[in-house]
């Protein structure tokens, strides 16, 4: 006669397995519904879209971003290793004409006409220089041809020197590269550098030129692409890439553990094909719930994996267990759901609530993430509670038997042992803790994002000139003003700030009074006046080479310019196209080091007080305060969260401070093993901390239920049953997030080395931790010697002889 389910899991796998049809269409029908919810998701690789919008910082990126699509430059960099400056020049002036010729290039900047480049460069003699020139001019001129008398030709020796600076002035120097045998380009593309929709096929056509222009010319190196439509197009690429990548080696890995583990291939079948049902459920949830993927949630995929198949591995091992005990596969599979459906709810709810403590964090990146897992894991449950039964029922109808795992018995439990020896274990856990919490003040921060990124292109791993040209093509900090005179009074205020050294992080100041001066009236006036006396008579007494250089002169008549007459690009990089009042800023040191963008925006904030300040790295600066403040902010939360949701489960504040107290163990464990192989955490790697936390309270659940289950006398048995589905359900988590070490990105390769040995610290803690704690409860209670107890606990090991026997 069959048994009536006793609870609510028991039930859903009771009404699922009896109403086979209509669920399996139900889930197919949700599993469609999922996969196009999930075409709504795109890939975003801006790091500012995730900072708190209502910072000031954040919000004059934005309205820079709406005005002309950020001031983000794309610089090309070109070595000439021929030793010709001519060949460099031609090569260069051909890169430009055909990058121009791309659809989307407002402009390429590599040189100025000489007409403009004199122009501009004669402005930056100061007044004092044109008057002296005039002066001594002057003066050589009244003499007429007594100026080669040798007594009074000393007179005008610096006439030489000081005319030569009107002769040879060229403003071509702001455009330079840090060497002469390298030259470069500096392109304005007309969209967003944070568009994949624009950046990637922009770059990918930029690479396209620039690999016929050099196989054309091979003597021509490039030695840097720099800016953010290269950073960003390598990031959607590597995000694409990693998503499928680790996605699948993380299914073969873990299909691999599945098949060994259970001794069944076919056993695989049955376990995954919930947890692919589970993620396609995920990935529509993603599609509604975020909508975007970014450097900081790609690799959820791999993560529920892991995840997911835990519960499908811990609910399949308890079916092959019931199995021994009755012929009948519905009555195994309900009795296995009642018996591991509690802990395994127990395990998601816990593992979600310490992905929601990510909530907390002020950074978006982790919020989305935290909202990604939290929804995941339960989906992932959901989907093996439900398809797994369907799954089971359809193995048996097909006639294909079921391998039962042998299990030996327990011994007799009729004079439980009194665990004499659990203190000094104890006391051995609490030593090898308090050695690894005093490890965890080492424990370091990557605060470079560039060490974040593909290996290579981090900022130490730059040789000097790359560094320098990196330098060279750092987006300029903006800042905007509502009328000239505000923007002269700051540009004088910086410009004195950088003659002090008071500006560590920023290398120079650009603004139209860069090349047409205040006084620039004046200073064209003595020009004038200058070129005037040029054509008089008596020029010709004047030595040759001053005749020479005051011929400039006449070449290019002096005149008072205005930032119209400016090319397009010369009037962009200096902040005054469209007409717009702008000081711009040029950043220096690493600006992928959130501490250099901590220290770049505290000297902007003390010198430039409430200025509008655009910038990627003044924004990112703060990421550096949030860091500190979201750490301990989600750990405690997560910490807090884990204890509720084992209170509600256990039903006991001793039990939950156990739990509490297992996990806490674990971490500290895993923090030192972290110092020990010099693994630090990062903006992406952080997050693998709620994951370990999460994973690890999954074990420790499981565990403690079986134990408790079993009593007095059965930890072995516990620990061989549910203990070694524990154990595979951590491996095949550990495969999974092995998988992360291929990825491109080498911030989630960190995560996946930070979970692989967190996890396994965290494994371990809790395999000692958990039986050891029953073990303190049964040493000093001692549980009770009723015959009725000992005759049921007798019962229950004929029970489990029996079915080895059976197997």
């Amino acid at each position: 006669m069959e048994k009536p389910p006793t609870g609510w899991f028991g039930r859903v796998a009771a009404t699922v397995m009896r109403n086979a049809r209509a669920t399996s269409a139900a889930v197919l029908v949700t599993a469609l519904l999922s996969a196009a919810l999930a075409s709504l998701i795109v890939v975003n690789p801006n790091i500012l879209d995730l900072l708190p919008e209502d910072a000031p910082s954040t919000q004059a990126i934005k309205r820079l971003n709406t005005e002309e699509n950020g001031a983000n430059p794309l610089t090309i960099a070109i070595q000439d290793t021929t030793g010709d400056p001519e060949a460099l020049d031609a090569f260069m002036v051909g890169l430009a004409e055909d990058i121009r010729q791309l659809e989307d290039i407002e402009y390429v900047l590599y040189d100025l006409d000489d007409e403009m480049a004199w122009r501009l460069g004669v402005l930056q003699l100061s007044a004092d220089e044109l008057n002296t020139i005039e002066t001594k001019l002057r003066g050589a001129l009244a003499l007429g041809p007594g100026i080669h008398n040798p007594l009074i030709a000393s007179r005008v020796l610096a006439l030489g020197p000081l005319t030569d600076k009107l002769a040879q002035a060229d403003a071509r120097a702001m455009l330079a590269a840090p060497r002469p045998d390298v030259a470069q380009l500096i392109v304005r593309p007309t969209g967003s550098a944070y568009d994949p929709n624009f950046a990637r096929p922009l770059m990918a056509d930029i690479y396209q030129i620039l690999d016929a222009a050099q196989a054309k010319q091979p003597g021509m190196e490039i030695p840097w692409v720099g800016g953010a439509y290269r950073h960003s197009y390598e990031e959607v690429e590597g995000i694409i890439s990693d998503l499928s990548q680790t996605a699948l080696l993380s299914f073969l890995l873990v299909f691999t553990v599945v098949s060994i583990g259970f001794r069944d291939v076919r056993a695989v079948f049955l376990i995954f094909t919930p947890i692919i049902i589970g993620n396609i459920l995920t990935w529509g949830y993603a599609g509604v719930a975020v909508g975007v993927l970014n450097t900081f949630t790609s690799f959820f995929t791999a993560v529920l994996i892991g995840l997911g198949v835990d519960f499908a591995i811990h609910l399949y091992a308890r079916f092959r267990e019931e199995m021994g005990q009755t012929d009948d596969v519905e009555q195994a599979v309900i009795r296995a759901w009642d018996r591991t459906g509690p802990p395994s709810f127990t395990a998601a709810v816990t593992s979600a609530g310490g992905f929601l403590a990510l909530w907390a964090a002020n950074f978006q990146g982790f919020q989305q993430l935290g909202t990604l897992l939290a929804g995941g894991v339960l989906l992932c449950l959901l989907s093996v509670l439900v398809v797994l039964p369907l799954l089971i029922r359809w193995r048996n109808n097909r006639g294909a038997a079921i391998p039962l795992r042998a299990v030996s018995a327990p011994a007799s439990a009729a004079a439980p042992p009194g665990y004499r020896l659990a203190p000094l274990g104890a006391l051995a856990v609490l030593a090898l803790t308090a050695l690894a919490a005093m490890q965890l003040p080492k424990l370091a921060f990557e605060y470079d994002l560039s060490a974040l990124r593909q290996a290579g292109t981090a900022w130490q791993q730059l040789d000097a000139l790359k560094r320098d040209l990196a330098q060279d093509g750092y987006s300029p900090v903006v800042v905007s003003y509502d009328s000239d005179e505000s923007l002269r009074a700051d540009f004088r205020l910086i410009q004195r700030a950088l003659e002090n050294g008071e500006l560590d992080m920023v290398k120079s100041a650009l603004s139209i009074y860069t090349v047409l001066p205040e006084d620039q009236d004046d200073r064209v006036q003595k020009l004038q006046s200058i070129a005037a006396l040029a054509q008089q008579d008596n020029v010709r007494y004047l030595p040759t080479q001053v005749q020479a250089n005051l011929k400039q002169l006449s070449r290019y008549t002096p005149r008072v310019l205005a930032p119209a007459d400016l090319p397009r690009g010369v009037q962009h990089i200096l902040g005054v196209a469209d007409g717009r009042h702008r000081m711009m800023l040029r950043p220096q040191g690493n600006m992928w080091d959130l501490r250099d963008n901590d220290q770049l925006a505290a000297e902007l904030e003390t010198h430039l007080p409430g200025r509008s300040i655009a910038s990627e790295y003044v924004a990112q600066g703060m990421l550096y305060r949030l860091i500190d403040v979201d750490a301990a902010r989600i750990g405690g939360l997560a910490m807090a969260l884990i204890f509720f949701s084992t209170l509600i489960d256990l039903r006991s504040f001793g039990r939950a401070i156990g739990a509490v107290t297992a996990i806490t163990v674990g971490m500290a464990w895993a923090g030192a093993g972290m110092v020990l192989f010099g693994i630090k955490l990062s903006l992406i790697n952080f997050v693998g901390v709620p994951i370990l936390m999460g994973i690890g309270i999954d074990i420790i659940i499981h565990l403690m239920h079986r134990i408790e289950e079993e009593g007095p006398g059965r930890v072995w048995f516990a620990l061989s049953t549910t203990g070694w589905a524990a154990g595979l359900s951590t491996l095949t988590t550990i495969a999974s997030f092995g998988a992360l070490n291929i990825a491109s990105n080498q911030g989630v390769q960190s995560l996946g080395k930070m979970i692989v040995l967190g996890l396994s610290v965290v494994t371990v803690a809790a395999f000692v931790v958990v039986p050891l704690g029953w073990m303190l409860v049964w040493r000093f209670r001692q549980p009770s010697s009723d015959p009725a107890a000992v005759a049921e606990r007798e019962a229950d090991v004929d029970d489990v002889a029996s079915a080895a026997g059976r197997r």
